[in-house]
């Protein structure tokens, strides 16, 4: 699973409407889609596949030497403690950008029900004026044309079908009366629950407008915070590169793939597992992509192989959307990103590992363009998106995943690097 997309934010100018909007893009708050958070674990199925090899092979960080410097021991755990509070923040901020969208969205939907409500609302006074000026005319014709002996001659008359036509005239004329009667009374019934309910909509948008106003102040504090996070993070990445702590910290996540294509089949074979991918794909075709890509990147096949296999619960799940990094879910939804083969989500699972370990890695550096399924299908936003992801460099190293990088669970890397340490012990068997 994945968190860390890039932010793309679209503020609204402090003063003037609101309905306009003013859009403005910031070097560390770009993100290519909406649904782009994290979450534990990709499905209750993947968790299943992988819980007892996880637990049978998870391995730790190594341990720090025992004359190792007090000052690096205290350089990681300031860049851990970096990190983990740059990503809450993150996440707080992205919550404040989802509400503010969602206020916006709803102010937009009231802003248009509205003068809707208001043109049903003149057609429906229209009517009742007509229909009240065809009752008036009615009754004045009727005041005009009533004769007293009209009764009489019904009962007098020696031509009964006159007197016949007579009365159905009379029982057709009541008809139209009563008829339009009913009309007026349900075009009035209607016109004041129109007017109720645009009395409603107006209070409702109102107060969406004073609940956007405390969104773009809460905004613009999550913002600011979020800033000075990821610089505080950065800074700590730069202290613990300086001293050199990063290099104890273990596990690349570039360079170059240990394992050949055959070595990786072999154990995935071994290990049990039964792929469920689309497009007719084998497990042989797989993992050459998977050796591909991650060579055209420098970043290890073989583990980011590991991580799918954690992910997906040993490719059981993911095949459908060929997405086996987890690549766009969140803790609180159940959707995440899709590609239309098996080389395009690899292919920006690649990529994104190297965004967070390459700290210098721009788009120029890249064998491919940004991936358009998960940077932006713009080839200029995709290459912005790439740039200027602002964990870039967070994790150098596997042990550094996990606890908001890539995913939230804290024991993500020992998954992952106990799957690795797995596949590494049947090199060469």
């Amino acid at each position: 699973m994945v968190l860390m997309m890039p932010l793309v934010l679209m503020f609204f100018p402090r003063g003037g409407r609101r309905g306009q909007r003013m859009a403005r893009t910031e070097a560390h708050f770009i993100r290519t889609n909406s649904h782009s958070r994290r979450r534990p674990a990709r499905a209750l199925l993947a968790l299943a596949a992988v819980a007892a090899v996880s637990t049978a092979f998870v391995t730790l960080a190594p341990a720090a030497a025992a004359q190792e410097d007090p000052a690096i021991g205290r350089a990681r755990e300031r860049l851990q403690q970096a990190q983990t509070e740059a990503n809450a923040a993150h996440e707080r901020y992205q919550k404040a950008v989802d509400e503010r969208d969602q206020a916006q969205s709803e102010i937009a939907q009231l802003e248009q029900a509205i003068p809707a409500l208001r043109a049903q609302q003149d057609l429906l006074r229209a009517r009742e004026a007509e229909l009240r000026a065809q009752l008036a005319t009615r009754a004045a014709a009727l005041y005009k044309n009533t004769d007293p002996a009209a009764s009489l001659e019904l009962l007098t008359a020696k031509d009964h079908m006159q007197a016949g036509r007579r009365t159905k005239l009379t029982e057709a004329a009541d008809k139209f009366d009563d008829e339009r009667s009913r009309n007026l009374r349900d075009t009035a019934d209607s016109l004041q629950q129109v007017q109720a309910e645009l009395e409603g909509r107006q209070i409702e948008l109102e107060a969406k407008r004073a609940e956007m106003d405390g969104l773009i102040e809460r905004l613009d504090q999550e913002k600011a915070v979020f800033e000075q996070k990821v610089t505080e993070a950065n800074r700590a990445l730069e202290v613990a590169e300086e001293i050199g702590a990063l290099r104890a910290m273990g596990e690349p996540v570039m360079g170059p793939t240990v394992l050949s294509p055959q070595e990786i089949v072999a154990w995935y074979r071994s290990s049990g597992a039964s792929p469920r991918l689309s497009g007719g794909m084998s497990i042989d075709e797989l993992v050459q992509i998977f050796v591909e890509e991650g060579t055209s990147e420098n970043v290890r096949a073989d583990f980011a192989f590991a991580q799918s296999y954690i992910e997906t619960g040993g490719f059981r799940t993911g095949g459908s959307d060929n997405n086996f990094s987890g690549l766009g879910a969140c803790d609180d939804c159940s959707g995440e990103k899709q590609f239309p083969t098996a080389r395009d989500g690899i292919r920006a699972q690649i990529q994104h590992l190297r965004n967070y370990a390459d700290r210098r890695s721009t788009t120029s550096d890249l064998n491919h363009p940004p991936s358009p399924y998960w940077y932006g299908s713009d080839p200029g936003v995709a290459a912005r998106n790439f740039d200027t992801f602002f964990a870039k460099g967070w994790a150098p190293t596997w042990q550094m995943m996990g606890r908001g990088n890539w995913a939230t669970d804290a024991n993500y890397s020992a998954k992952v690097i106990g799957i690795y340490n797995r596949m590494i012990a049947t090199k060469g068997t």
